[in-house]
């Protein structure tokens, strides 16, 4: 065992103990966001109230009451987007443009409310015009402070957070490189520790072994450790107990690394059930209030499109009966939340003679089967128009992975045989658009490694959902369609 640990090497060891972290600069920037948005709010409506106008009690009442709406909205926003977290917080541009998206966003939604409320004539456009402006430029303003400040702090130590590492065998190895990889300066290794006897390096990945965890104890009481972070083999179940036992008397935060783990089951936090502590691995996408706003957005918007579109879709209906016999719509069986089989409507395209109820078979550019109006209607996506009943009625989303034939198939294999991780896409209700078909996964999927990319980018919709997500989707679609790429 090498003796070095009377002679740590640290960078910052002189920086002070301080209250100061990467936490409470992430929960300053939340409350900053909160108060500048209504000191923004309250310069506008001081400033043209004095000069132009005078307002009521029951006007300041409400100007008050809409400007905490905003500010929780997009302090809810943002974090949902990651705004918060302190290795963004250093990025003045990526937070400058999420800043004006996140801020647009709230405004849009605010202005929709006041306009289905019948409420937009009771506000100032001088206020809100001054209010929408003023406020952009005074969180970029204060992002680019706090950019400052960070800067200034770290390079005195204050921002940095010391690790120690307990284990040097492989767990600990995979976990410095990981660890010495982030980009963000926030981490600093201290040293690793561990208590074998024999087969302990000198060095793990370029950090110094200093000791065993006795050494550590000594080590953290002349030296700064913020945490330390215990990486050993999760079955040594006694091993962990005796090293925790012995570590909690510091005042540090003792963390268990579940790095071997986390590759094959990402752990996505920890939570308690009937006082057992349980880590979580999966969560069920669009629960709680994600569920009811996603059950709101399908049935207000489904009912409003249906009302737009119903004019086209009877004069569709009309062309198809001309156009050749057989029924206007074409009913087909297709995979639905949690790959229970939903009846999926569509106008019909083929000649009623020629068509496959099953899907099995792929329709191909040029396909005889398709009639001259189908062949329109697939180009432009027309045909999925029922498919606002579906809807309606709860069987699919506006926005989501779109529903397959059951026996459709890839490259000659069924798509759950040809991409393993197919059926997780149904977790969520299908949809007549989703994030694989404005990423140019529309149409035709002839190899597997299309299917595969299209399955990735509906399993990423579905871990990333947002309103704003399904927004961006809903907007992005329409050039889509016009561009008829794979479309026939």
């Amino acid at each position: 065992m090498p003796d070095t640990a009377a002679k740590p090497a640290a960078t910052h060891a002189a920086a002070p103990r301080s209250i100061l972290s990467p936490e409470l600069v992430e929960w300053a920037a939340k409350w900053t966001d909160f108060f500048g948005i209504l000191f923004a709010a309250f310069v506008a409506f001081a400033s043209y109230f004095s000069l132009f106008a005078q307002a009521s009690d029951q006007a300041t009442a409400r100007y008050i009451l809409t400007a905490l709406l905003a500010a929780t909205l997009f302090r809810v926003g943002f974090r949902r987007i990651g705004g918060y977290a302190f290795r963004r917080l250093a990025d003045l541009r990526w937070q400058a443009t999420r800043v004006c998206v996140v801020w647009g966003g709230t405004v849009a939604l605010l202005l929709l409310v006041a306009f289905a409320g019948k409420e937009s004539e009771s506000y100032s456009r001088g206020w809100v015009l001054s209010w929408m402006i003023a406020t952009p430029a005074l969180l970029i303003f204060g992002r680019g402070v706090l950019r400052l400040l960070i800067g200034r702090l770290g390079r005195k130590g204050y921002l940095v957070r010391r690790l120690a590492i307990v284990g040097a065998g492989e767990e600990g190895e995979r976990l410095v490189g990981i660890l010495r990889g982030a980009k963000d300066g926030s981490i600093e290794i201290v040293g690793c520790f561990d208590d074998r006897h024999t087969r302990v390096p000198p060095s793990v990945s370029g950090v110094p072994v200093l000791g065993t965890t006795d050494d550590l104890l000594l080590f953290a009481r002349h030296e700064r450790v913020d945490e330390i972070i215990v990486a050993l083999p999760l079955n040594a179940d006694r091993r962990l107990k005796i090293v925790f036992d012995k570590l909690r008397q510091l005042p540090v935060d003792l963390r268990l690394s579940a790095e071997p783990i986390a590759g094959s089951l990402p752990i996505r936090g920890i939570s308690e059930i009937a006082a057992v502590p349980m880590l979580d691995v999966v969560e069920r996408p669009l629960k709680h209030w994600n569920a009811l706003a996603k059950l709101i957005e399908d049935k207000v918007l489904g009912v409003l499109l249906l009302i737009l579109f119903g004019p086209v879709m009877a004069l569709i209906a009309v062309l198809i009966k001309l156009d050749s016999r057989g029924p206007v719509l074409f009913v087909q069986d297709r995979f639905g939340f949690n790959n229970n089989p939903i009846p999926v409507l569509k106008f019909r395209t083929m000649y009623t003679d020629r068509g496959d109820a099953s899907g099995a078979q792929r329709t191909v550019r040029d396909d005889p089967r398709v009639t001259r109006v189908g062949r329109v209607l697939r180009a432009l996506s027309l045909d999925e128009l029922p498919q606002l009943i579906n809807v309606v009625r709860g069987d699919m989303s506006l926005v989501g992975p779109r529903p397959h034939a059951i026996a459709m198939r890839t490259a000659g294999r069924l798509y759950d045989d040809a991409v393993s991780t197919y059926l997780n896409r149904h977790r969520v209700k299908p949809g007549i658009t989703g994030w694989a078909q404005v990423n140019g996964y529309r149409g035709e999927i002839d190899t597997i490694e299309k299917a595969r990319a299209r399955v990735e980018y509906d399993l990423y919709y579905i871990e990333h959902w947002s309103l704003w997500l399904d927004l961006k989707i809903l907007l992005t679609t329409a050039p889509q369609l016009l561009a008829r790429r794979n479309a026939y």
